[in-house]
């Protein structure tokens, strides 16, 4: 691990000042949310920032109403979202993610919903499961705040839409009536997932894990396996997503029956 000066702002107020003050010194820097991607990388030295700006005392760890929608904040654990009940009522599609998470208990208690987002994997569970429930992404830079769809937030495999300087402080989440359903593909307990599949009924489904960021299907008929499989062969070749875990001919031939499980499951819900 490489020498760096280690800072812990106490807002996001504060967070944003730090970062702008090392940009101005023309330093690097890694933020650090729940740590379970950023600190191993740290560790083998993947990363040599700087600095290390630990995000832990921002208070960013609260899951809230806001009208119609949920404010979820940047700091807050799968095992919260798993512990609330608003998330368990609203949010089922949430909910099961959060339960299965890939690194079972440890990482529901130290792993963040905003950090897998930040991340922006194509095989992560987070990315197109936010994209599905319509997420908005609140980012805070120096002495201004904007707000993005996640959809328009992940722009690539592990690239986003964060300028230098800005952090995400939170999502926010509309509340909806909704069927829901996800299901993913793993070869292992502790192997990232292969394709994963959120579904909103009626007539959404998002697909992760199949290109650099999620895929939406809005099947025109009832047959969910057609329609996802025109869409996957409409991808560009360059936006296909293959890595050490399966070619993109595997998540092609797989996706369309994880696809349908998601519905089924969604379905099944609402009986």
């Amino acid at each position: 691990m490489s020498a760096f000066r280690a800072g812990f702002p106490r807002s996001a107020d504060e967070a944003a000042e730090v970062l702008h003050r090392i940009l101005v010194a023309n330093r690097s820097y890694v933020l650090v949310g729940g740590g379970t991607l950023t600190v191993p990388a740290l560790t083998r030295g993947d990363l040599t920032p700087t600095d290390v700006v630990d995000l832990g005392r921002t208070a960013l760890d609260r899951i809230e109403p806001a009208g119609s929608e949920i404010a979820i904040g940047a700091q807050v654990s799968y095992q919260q979202l798993l512990d609330s009940p608003i998330v368990a009522e609203h949010f089922p599609l949430l909910h099961r993610l959060c339960s299965g998470i890939t690194g079972g208990i440890q990482i529901r208690h130290q792993g963040t919903l905003v950090g897998a987002l930040c991340a922006a994997r194509p095989q992560s569970d987070a990315p197109a499961a936010l994209v599905a429930l319509d997420a908005q992404v609140v980012i805070r830079g120096w002495g201004e705040s904007r707000v993005v769809s996640a959809a328009k937030f992940l722009r690539g495999a592990e690239e986003t839409d964060l300028r230098p300087g800005e952090f995400v402080t939170g999502i926010r989440l509309p509340l909806r009536e909704s069927r829901a359903g996800y299901v993913k593909l793993k070869f292992a307990e502790s192997s990232w997932p292969v394709v994963t599949a959120s579904a909103l009924l009626p007539g959404r489904i998002v697909l992760g894990g199949v290109a650099r960021v999620p895929v939406s299907v809005t099947p025109a008929t009832t047959d969910v396996r057609s329609a996802v499989a025109a869409a996957l062969d409409d991808l560009p070749l360059e936006d296909r997503w293959a890595d050490l875990r399966a070619s993109w001919d595997y998540r092609r031939r797989v996706a369309p029956e994880i696809a349908a499980r998601a519905c089924a499951e969604a379905e099944g819900a609402a009986a």
